[in-house]
């Protein structure tokens, strides 16, 4: 803000007005920062309640051989005539029931991105269907739902993409802030918290340590939000569909998703899929048992069939972190078989994914804790860091705060300084545009606002 103390001194300008700056940040983005920290430690501990919750659709007993997987489907569409069904995952032990996800017969596609779809749990050894589960009604479904749009749809998207990429900037000026400190030991933590220093000393240490941890979380969780992610990053970090033998489809990969359950790797989601030939003299279409068996002499271990949606659609094989099929992005794969002559259209590895494909690949299972339980138990800590960190931080402003006083009362900063880093702030803010609008504002609000109106002036003074 240009309200700075005109007469603050002039030595260690720069580290005071950048200073000014990470407050005001701070302002902005704790709130935000709190609420992805506390509901994506809230995430990694509903996976397991999830999974208890429906495990007695999950296991089965072993009794002597299973059935072929296109009588457990036989069974399944007479169970169910109003859906279709979309998805077969095979059990990947003997004691794990079969799924297979079923979308309503008027989705789209191969059922649409975001479609509502219900998953139903066969016994394969005797066909029984143990019950059926939606995963958009799931415990982390509907936190993750918060995590990524706080509720609020588009608006929350672009509130998270604003706060993101503020708190990039703000990670960054506080590591410049830390190692101004005169030694190392002006950075270490006391055993006591008594005091605005003992307070500043565990924010800073905290915040020196999270700040790697904290810049990939943040880099990696703004792939999922609508402007920096959807429409910069991965528009050209995915697959081109050039790499297929068939010509593409106007429909991407990232229809074979839907409500509650990602299984396209973040790289593919953009890429058109390609199509089966429609030739009149074309063979019968391959069964649910056949491309089973052909995924097995593939190579393939754990994985998910998706069925073809029509003549033209085709048979996708598929083992993704995504999805949680595995836990090593490197073994990742996608095989597309055209449904009727099982010719292989597409065979798309780790290795063909563009270089921040792969490093968004690798990302986003790290960042959901998918890679163990040492990720798992890693991420736990990180999230309970950060919100230690905020609230180190927020104490150590109360105690700075003179006492009667309704101002925010920031750090002071030499008018001409506090602008060459705000203006050097919002060139760096360019990488994430939402953030650098939100910045522009700021600066107009106060010039045109905050710096005209006398009440408003002594609370941001």
């Amino acid at each position: 803000m240009n309200t700075a103390n005109s007469t603050a001194p002039r030595d260690g300008a720069f580290y005071r007005a950048l200073w000014r700056w990470h407050f005001y940040a701070g302002l902005l983005v704790m709130p935000f920062l709190l609420a992805l920290s506390a509901s994506g430690l809230m995430m990694l501990l509903s996976k397991p309640v999830d999974n208890w919750l429906i495990k007695d659709m999950t296991q089965v007993s072993v009794e002597g051989d299973a059935l072929p997987a296109t009588t457990l489907l036989a069974t399944v569409r007479e169970s169910f005539p109003d859906a279709r069904v979309k998805l077969y995952i095979p059990p990947s032990e003997p004691t794990q029931s079969a799924q297979f996800s079923l979308v309503a017969h008027h989705a789209g596609g191969h059922g649409g991105h975001g479609a509502p779809s219900t998953t139903a749990f066969v016994n394969p050894y005797n066909g029984e269907v143990l019950g059926t589960y939606d995963p958009g009604d799931s415990i982390y479904s509907a936190i993750k739902t918060f995590h990524g749009k706080l509720y609020l749809g588009d608006l929350g998207d672009s509130l998270i993409e604003i706060a993101a990429g503020l708190a990039i900037l703000m990670v960054l000026s506080g590591i410049y802030l830390a190692f101004q400190r005169q030694s190392w030991r002006d950075m270490l933590p006391r055993a006591r918290l008594s005091s605005r220093t003992d307070w500043r000393r565990l924010h800073g240490f905290i915040g020196l340590v999270l700040a790697l941890p904290l810049l990939f979380f943040l880099l990696s969780g703004m792939s999922w939000t609508n402007i920096w992610g959807g429409k910069l990053v991965q528009a050209w970090s995915s697959v081109p569909s050039t790499s297929f033998v068939a010509p593409a489809t106007e429909t991407t990969h990232q229809s074979m998703n839907h409500e509650g359950m990602e299984h396209v790797p973040w790289t593919l989601e953009q890429t058109p899929m390609p199509q089966s030939d429609s030739a009149p003299d074309k063979p019968k279409a391959l069964d649910l048992d056949q491309v089973a068996q052909m995924a097995q002499e593939q190579g393939f271990d754990s994985f998910r069939v998706h069925l073809p949606a029509d003549d033209t659609g085709v048979w996708t094989i598929s083992t993704t972190t995504m999805a949680g099929d595995l836990t090593n992005p490197l073994q990742e794969r996608t095989l597309h078989l055209d449904r009727h002559s099982g010719e292989v259209l597409g065979d798309v590895r780790f290795a063909d994914y563009p270089l921040m494909g792969k490093a968004m690949t690798a990302g986003i299972p790290l960042h959901q804790g998918d890679l163990g339980l040492w990720n798992l138990i890693t991420n736990l800590v990180l999230c309970a860091l950060v919100m230690l960190m905020i609230v180190g931080g927020t104490v150590m402003w109360w105690k700075r705060r003179p006492q009667k006083t309704r101002a925010i009362v920031p750090p002071p900063a030499h008018p001409a300084a506090n602008r060459a880093v705000v203006a050097l702030m919002l060139v760096v803010a360019l990488l994430f545009p939402l953030s650098a609008a939100a910045i522009a504002v700021i600066i107009a609000v106060d010039l045109v606002l905050i710096s005209r109106v006398e009440r408003l002036r002594l609370i941001f003074k």
